[in-house]
């Protein structure tokens, strides 16, 4: 800190309490350690204010360390700093938030039944239980969501009859990544791919197997159109 400081005592004594201390007649300059302690005392703080002061400094101004490694700083003054601790809730929950929707983009929610209920409608990679009211959609609406999203919404039923054209799906979703570019591949179809594994990995791998061998003409064909965008509105 560039700044000069100069108090004046107001009880004169001989300066043996402070050997330290720099004193010109009755005004003092600067603040020694044990002063400095002897004043925060007095006032009913823990320690010398100077202490906090390069505390806050170092947290809350120049946000780096100082005279200490990364993580000491971290450590030692971000982590029990309550301006730190109050400014990093809202990144802190904004980061558990973005981890929900994650979780919830790349977990397999639509429902396992063992046969569609009356009144479902087919999709191409599953039934839909009330097309009107998806979460995908606004309200009242019919749902205009690409059928690759059946597999996230929970109005949608996934029963033994839907395996076969999932199974070959999750295996064309794998032959794609090889031939796009992986950032295409990562934004339009990674999500995709990760609830059909979650859904292989719910169903087991003899099921699984059995659903690959199932695989029928009608379903390379509606998968290929899937893929080639020909049912997007």
């Amino acid at each position: 800190m560039n700044r000069l400081l100069i108090w004046r005592e107001t009880t004169p004594h001989d300066g043996q309490e402070y050997p330290k201390a720099v004193r010109v007649g009755p005004f003092g300059f600067g603040v020694d350690e044990s002063g400095g302690a002897a004043w925060a005392r007095s006032v009913g703080l823990s320690g010398s204010p100077l202490r906090r002061l390069r505390k806050t400094v170092n947290v809350l101004h120049r946000r780096e360390p100082g005279q200490n490694t990364q993580d000491t700083h971290d450590r030692v003054y971000v982590v029990g700093e309550p301006q730190a601790q109050q400014a990093a809730v809202p990144v802190i929950a904004a980061g558990a938030l973005d981890a929900v929707d994650a979780a919830r983009r790349t977990v397999f929610t639509a429902r396992l039944a063992d046969a569609p209920a009356a009144g479902d409608l087919q999709t191409a990679t599953a039934s839909c239980s009330d097309f009107e009211h998806s979460p995908l959609s606004p309200a009242g609406q019919s749902c205009s969501a690409s059928f690759l999203l059946c597999t996230a919404c929970p109005n949608a039923r996934v029963t033994p009859t839907h395996h076969p054209r999932l199974a070959h799906l999750l295996q064309a979703l794998e032959n794609l990544r090889g031939v796009v570019e992986p950032a295409v591949w990562e934004a339009d179809w990674a999500d995709a791919h990760a609830r059909l594994a979650d859904l292989r990995g719910r169903l087991g791998a003899p099921v699984w197997q059995a659903a690959l061998d199932a695989v029928t003409t009608t379903d390379r064909t509606v998968i290929d159109q899937l893929l080639n965008g020909d049912f997007d509105s």
